[in-house]
C-alpha cells in the first residue's frame, strides 16, 4: 500500500470518528415562520413540525455521522469539531463535498472530475488541490449533506 507523501498528510481535513446513525425514536419540533427582518416586533407563525431524524437523514441505513477536526474546509462552513451528515448511497458529483479515503486515511474535501481527472480540493487557500493518482487507494465513502454545529 503506497501513502501519501509527506507534504499532502497537512492538507486534509481529518476524520476524527464515524458513527452510524440508528433512529431510536422520533424527534419532532415545532417550525415557525418568521415574517420581517431580524429585529422586528412582528411574531412568528407555526407551520407545522418537522421530525429531525426523516430531515438529517432520509435513509437511516445509508447515513453515518463524521466528527472533523482540521481548518481545510473552513470556506465551505466545515469547522474543527463539527459533525456531518454523510449519505454513502450518494454517488460523488462534481464541486459536492465527499468522505475520501485516500490509502487509508480519511479526508474530507470538495470532489471535483476535471477533464476526467479526480481532484480533491480544500475549501481553503492556504491548502492545494490533490490530484488522484491511479495508484492509490482511493474510493469515496460517502457525499456529505448537512453540517452541524454550534452557532
Amino acid at each position: 500500500m503506497l501513502r501519501l507523501p509527506k507534504y499532502l498528510w497537512f492538507v486534509r481535513m481529518k476524520v476524527n470518528k464515524i458513527v452510524e446513525l440508528k433512529t431510536l425514536y422520533s424527534f419532532e419540533a415545532p417550525v415557525f415562520d418568521a415574517h420581517g427582518t431580524a429585529g422586528t416586533s412582528q411574531s412568528a407563525e407555526l407551520k407545522n413540525k418537522l421530525d429531525l431524524n426523516s430531515y438529517l437523514a432520509p435513509f437511516p441505513g445509508e447515513t453515518y455521522l463524521v466528527k472533523v477536526s482540521g481548518e481545510s474546509m473552513i470556506n465551505e462552513g466545515i469547522y474543527d469539531g463539527d459533525i456531518l451528515v454523510v449519505n454513502k448511497r450518494d454517488r460523488p458529483v462534481d464541486g459536492k463535498v465527499v468522505i475520501a479515503s485516500l490509502n487509508g486515511e480519511m479526508a474530507v474535501k470538495t470532489y471535483r472530475d476535471i477533464h476526467g481527472v479526480i481532484y480533491l480540493f480544500s475549501a481553503n487557500d492556504k491548502f492545494l488541490p490533490i490530484e488522484i493518482k491511479p495508484f492509490w487507494e482511493f474510493e469515496i465513502q460517502g457525499v456529505v449533506k448537512h453540517v452541524i454545529h454550534a452557532v
